[in-house]
């Protein structure tokens, strides 16, 4: 059987599909609303959207699928969904000693799912959410950890052009400017800024290392693409997510020409209409027409999500 891969989902949040936008929305306030209402919804909700997702996944004849999970609650059912892949434990936090107790608490997590006796088709990694949403010791560390005891890591990174402004400045100008109360309300202090942007940052704190999953990772130069490719690191290109979010066109073609492992991802429901791989690989032909060929944007789902140091 071929592999069918859609390496990025976040499965928990199937129910909230309702916030999909039907048109380019801005970024910070679509993620401002969907941590505000995971947070409402009841543990059996979530598990219920879990279930939907992995049967729509199955529907389109998905074999190997990359999740990740904020609320840790998909990796008992993708453990018994007879799927392959890997599902990520998502840790972040801004405040040091918290996030950095989350994360003891996702290692002892992951160390438990490893003695799981259905372990192995699914792998349980380690999802450091994005660089403006860790602090830097949590980066720095849960990327050594992941790298000396071969546990798969994921970061999203690259996604907004808020991003970038942000790690490199501190503040938001011109368009961004009227979502800096939102930045503040979140929790996003400038007391960490790194003025790098946000590769760089990654490699001076070593997670890079680690050979992460680096999902989106749209706003990228020539230097940054290839210091992705010396590392080694693969990328998760989610097209339809990236357009509904505005965040851009991946420049997959450089990807490619840089030698750089890329796999298609759908994200999640509140972003995505579905996760349908097959829809996602359409989109991409029509987004990437003339810039690469359809035959090269189909072969980027028949690749299997596997870890390996």
């Amino acid at each position: 059987m071929p592999y069918i891969t859609n390496a990025h989902t976040h499965l928990e949040l199937t129910t909230l599909a309702r916030l999909c936008p039907r048109h380019p929305t801005p970024f910070l306030p679509w993620l401002a609303r969907v941590g505000w209402e995971i947070r409402r919804l009841a543990r059996d909700e979530i598990l219920y959207g879990i279930a939907q997702g992995i049967a729509e996944l199955k529907a389109c004849g998905t074999t190997h699928v990359g999740d990740i999970t904020h609320t840790w609650l998909s990796v008992e059912p993708l453990l018994a969904s007879g799927l392959r892949g890997i599902v990520y434990l998502e840790v972040l936090g801004l405040e040091r000693e918290t996030a950095l107790e989350r994360l003891r608490q996702a290692q002892s997590a992951i160390d438990e799912a490893r003695r799981h006796p259905d372990y192995g088709a699914i792998q349980v990694g380690l999802s450091l959410h994005a660089p403006y949403s860790c602090h830097p010791d949590l980066l720095r560390v849960g990327a050594q950890w992941c790298r000396v005891e071969g546990v798969p890591l994921c970061i999203h990174v690259a996604e907004s052009r808020f991003e970038t402004e942000w790690l490199l400045h501190g503040t938001l100008a011109g368009p961004w400017r009227i979502f800096s109360p939102l930045v503040q309300a979140m929790g996003i202090v400038p007391a960490l800024i790194p003025w790098q942007r946000p590769l760089a940052y990654l490699a001076t704190l070593g997670v890079l290392e680690a050979r992460p999953l680096l999902v989106h990772a749209i706003h990228v130069t020539e230097e940054e693409i290839a210091l992705i490719a010396a590392t080694r690191c693969a990328v998760v290109h989610c097209p339809r997510s990236n357009h509904l979010l505005g965040c851009g066109r991946m420049p997959l073609e450089r990807y490619l020409q840089a030698g750089v492992s890329v796999y298609l991802g759908t994200d999640s429901r509140a972003s995505s209409p579905d996760l349908n791989i097959h829809a996602e690989m359409q989109f991409a032909c029509q987004l990437h027409r003339g810039y690469v060929p359809e035959q090269q944007v189909m072969a980027l789902v028949h690749q299997p999500l596997e870890h390996s140091l």
